[in-house]
């Protein structure tokens, strides 16, 4: 048996300071580390035990949950130095490693205090912790055998046994060791620990492909369960998948019966009725199911989408009318799915230009949109405005939207829908000056709104007014605080990502790095915050949810928000590493083509941005005076991410989650495969051009990596099993057309309608060869009314690309041409000298 701690067999304490020692492991585990560290300096006061190992490593311990993490380093190795032979020092080190996120390290601490220690429960607690969080499943089941066997009458040690085995796929056997512990725990009546239990007995047994199984164990046990609802869908996917579909359907209709607006319970009865490529049966499916349930807009909504022509006019007919009479600010979204076809846009056009040509002609105190001649009410006309300025919006018909919604504005000026979609409008138009004004006149209606004050944060961030958004925001923090400290705690990942597009904007480069590491930071917390639940989910047993939230951790990286935020981090370190004057702001707000004049009014606004900024900081520095030693959330400093010595490092360490994992943005893949291929990283370039290519082949950044690829492919020196893997992906990814040239004619022609695919097919022309007559090209896509895709952040793509040099050389002229052509598509917007007419002291 291992001696007790204190006790070690190397340096054993006398009574006295033993008796000491046991209260400094109470005091810490009382959290009262500075009665711990006097204990510990009253027995290292004596010279016999200066450097004691295990009084050592518990001061360190102690030091370290202070947040003295170097001192806390200091003394544990000093402590297990002073005694390897101790458990409890092998055991404090591993302590303070994980605290660290060494958990390499951590976990070998761990393994050796077990051999010095093997039957110590705490450390093999800890052990199998560690393990869990890595993922390191085998591992996991030894430990949870060990535990179970020397704690086999804990409840605990027989469940984390169970959910090992099914981790590590091991099925028969957590079945086999489920059902002997429910047959020795049967419950006295209702038990909700019991019912979790069944619940995740049926989880395993579904995914070992014992669906019959499954489904006698769930009627065995069903008046065990007491979710009712997780019972009905589980047993209605089992009789699915055991083929009894009749049997299924009843149980669809009575979970509808329930929730009549679950799309979920739709799709599962389609499937039932095995009528998913059929439209008319599923059309008179949803007829029936909106006739059973007359209040549920789900069956009406979901048969909008499968009817055309005269049909659909009629059924929009009958859910637009009722919707715009209740004022239903969801209508435009319901109807949202139909804009992907154009036939169907035009019924919906033709339906509300129909609605407000009676509406002006009968005036909306008299007009009746039914046939039965039932007069409207005012609010009618109101919502009817709504609508149509949606509508117009949608297909970018920018005036007819405006002269709407002023309309609706006119009838109502108090609504704040009507200047929160004025003000959406706008941002579309590109006048986000403008927008933003709109958006703080509705958040000034409702200022209790949290949503509403929100979007007028973020308007003001898409205007680059980031001390008003700052203000905007803090009305909903404490006093005094921070609003981008507060979100920054809170992990508003929206918030952070438009933060960083901001300042990326206003050229602040080293601010926008700051916020894509803020994202990094918090998906990272998220993991590290799933240490916490592994013994509490355990004991609370809710094991179906804790294994879902265990694999929801192993593709967190795929969130969007992570995307977002990699892709605006590696941009600007490719940036870096391209254009290094952009990284000052005043050089890169300076763009080629600007008059003596705006880069004059550009400086003005720069140099009163530095004032205000430098007295934000020095503000900021008096607070951190008042409030000495409070940190909270990352600690970042976006001056030093600007100094970095190894961009492309740096932009790979971003790249990698979203290869690894993978991620259901193309553009994901093209810009790893850019950074791969500048570290000459051959067979991950390949890969991301690979699972790029079977997502989109013929997206326009893949199609410029492609182009890249080729065009370095020929300088690449490989051997061996490398070489054999490399071609054999390049014949899998571009067949037998090797030729970046060919590859890229062959993209203009089979892409030639498309502006987004014409700009990657002059970007990757201009990257093997030099050619003044793509720019001409360019403009006359841009003009061309054949040419799809022409949008506003199309041409501001466009305009940047050309600044950063990726379509070649354009003079001044063929810049202002751009300018011109694109103004006259957009006036509104203020990215090509549009905007709204504002009064002259507001523009100097």
């Amino acid at each position: 048996m291992a001696p007790q701690p204190g006790q070690s067999s190397n340096h054993p304490l006398p009574a006295k300071e033993l008796g000491c020692f046991k209260k400094i492991i109470k005091s810490y585990e009382q959290k009262q580390y500075k009665a711990g560290l006097k204990l510990a300096k009253q027995i290292m006061s004596n010279p016999t035990y200066a450097e004691h190992g295990e009084t050592l490593a518990m001061k360190g311990l102690i030091l370290n949950s202070m947040g003295k993490t170097a001192e806390a380093q200091d003394c544990v190795k000093r402590g297990l130095k002073a005694d390897l032979g101790s458990y409890v020092c092998w055991h404090v080190y591993g302590l303070v490693q994980r605290t660290e996120k060494k958990y390499d390290e951590a976990l070998k601490a761990y393994k050796r205090a077990l051999m010095l220690d093997k039957d110590n429960v705490t450390i093999l607690r800890d052990l199998s912790l560690l393990q869990i969080q890595l993922r390191d499943y085998e591992g996991y089941l030894a430990s949870k055998y060990d535990f179970l066997r020397l704690r086999g009458n804990q409840k605990t040690s027989w469940i984390g046994y169970i959910v090992a085995h099914h981790l590590v796929k091991d099925y028969d056997k957590a079945l086999g060791v489920m059902e002997e512990f429910i047959k020795n725990n049967k419950p006295d009546g209702y038990d909700f620990e019991h019912s979790e239990l069944i619940l995740y007995q049926n989880m395993i047994l579904r995914e070992a492909g014992r669906f019959k199984d499954a489904l006698h164990a769930l009627e065995q046990n069903s008046t065990h369960i007491a979710d009712r609802v997780a019972y009905q869908e589980i047993r209605g996917t089992l009789l699915m998948e055991l083929g009894h579909f009749e049997e299924a359907q009843k149980v669809w209709k009575q979970l509808l019966d329930r929730n009549p607006e679950s799309l979920e319970y739709y799709n599962q009865l389609e499937a039932c009725l095995r009528i998913n490529g059929n439209e008319k049966d599923k059309l008179k499916m949803y007829d029936d199911l909106a006739k059973r349930f007359p209040r549920a807009a789900a069956p009406r909504r979901l048969a909008l989408y499968m009817v055309e022509g005269e049909e659909l006019r009629t059924r929009l007919h009958s859910w637009i009318v009722p919707m715009i009479r209740k004022g239903a600010p969801s209508l435009f979204a319901s109807l949202v799915p139909l804009y992907e076809f154009p036939k169907k846009v035009e019924v919906i056009e033709t339906l509300i230009n129909e609605f407000v040509k009676k509406m002006d002609d009968e005036g909306y105190n008299n007009v009746s949109l039914e046939e039965n001649g039932e007069i409207e009410p005012p609010s009618t006309a109101l919502w009817l405005y709504v609508l149509a300025a949606q509508h117009f919006d949608r297909v970018g018909n920018v005036q007819l939207a405006l002269n709407y919604i002023e309309r609706a504005y006119q009838h109502t000026p108090t609504l704040v829908e009507n200047l929160m979609l004025k003000a959406r409008i706008y941002k579309h138009a590109g006048e986000y000056e403008e927008a933003a004004r709109l958006m703080d006149e509705a958040q000034s209606l409702d200022t209790a709104d949290r949503y509403i004050n929100g979007k007028c944060g973020k308007y003001l961030l898409r205007a680059g007014r980031l001390e008003e958004a700052e203000k905007m925001l803090s009305k909903f923090t404490r006093e005094g605080e921070k609003a981008s400290s507060h979100l920054t705690d809170m992990q508003c990942l929206w918030h952070e990502i438009e933060c960083g597009k901001a300042n990326r904007s206003l050229n602040k480069y080293g601010e926008a790095l700051r916020r894509a590491h803020h994202v990094e930071f918090h998906f990272n917390t998220m993991i590290e915050d799933q240490y916490d639940f592994h013994s509490y989910c355990m004991k609370k047993m809710t094991l179906s949810a804790y294994v879902k939230l265990l694999r929801l951790e192993d593709v967190i990286w795929r969130n969007n928000y992570y995307y977002q935020a990699a892709k605006l981090a590696i941009k600007i370190y490719l940036r870096m590493l391209d254009r290094p004057e952009d990284m000052n702001e005043q050089n890169g707000l300076i763009r080629d083509g600007m008059s003596e004049n705006e880069i004059k009014k550009m400086k003005k606004k720069l140099k009163k941005q530095k004032e205000l900024e430098e007295e934000a900081k020095k503000k900021e520095k008096e607070k951190e005076v008042k409030e000495e030693g409070l940190q909270r959330g990352p600690q970042i400093d976006g001056e030093q991410l600007l100094k970095t010595a190894k961009p492309l490092e740096d932009a790979a360490k971003f790249c990698q989650h979203l290869h690894v994992l993978g991620t259901q943005h193309v553009t994901g893949y093209a810009l790893c495969a850019e950074v791969y291929r500048r570290k000459n990283k051959v067979l991950l370039v390949l890969k991301c051009l690979n699972e790029g290519s079977k997502l989109d082949s013929q997206h326009p950044l893949l199609h410029i990596q492609k182009v890249k690829f080729l065009t370095y492919w020929p300088t690449v020196e490989l051997n061996g099993v490398v070489k054999d893997t490399a071609e054999d992906l390049v014949k899998t990814i571009f067949g037998n057309e090797t030729d970046a040239k060919n590859l890229n004619e062959q993209f203009k022609i089979a892409n030639q309608h498309s502006f987004a695919h014409r700009l990657a097919y002059a970007e990757a022309r201009s990257s093997y060869e030099a050619d003044s007559s793509l720019n001409k090209w360019l403009l006359k896509s841009v003009e061309d009314e054949t040419v799809n895709g022409r949008s506003l952040k199309m041409l501001i793509k466009l305009r940047d690309g050309i600044e950063y040099g990726k379509y070649g050389k354009w003079s001044s002229e063929e810049i202002t041409e751009l300018k011109r052509l694109a103004h006259l598509k957009y006036p509104l917007s203020i990215e090509f000298g549009g905007g709204l007419a504002k009064p002259k002291s507001e523009t100097e």
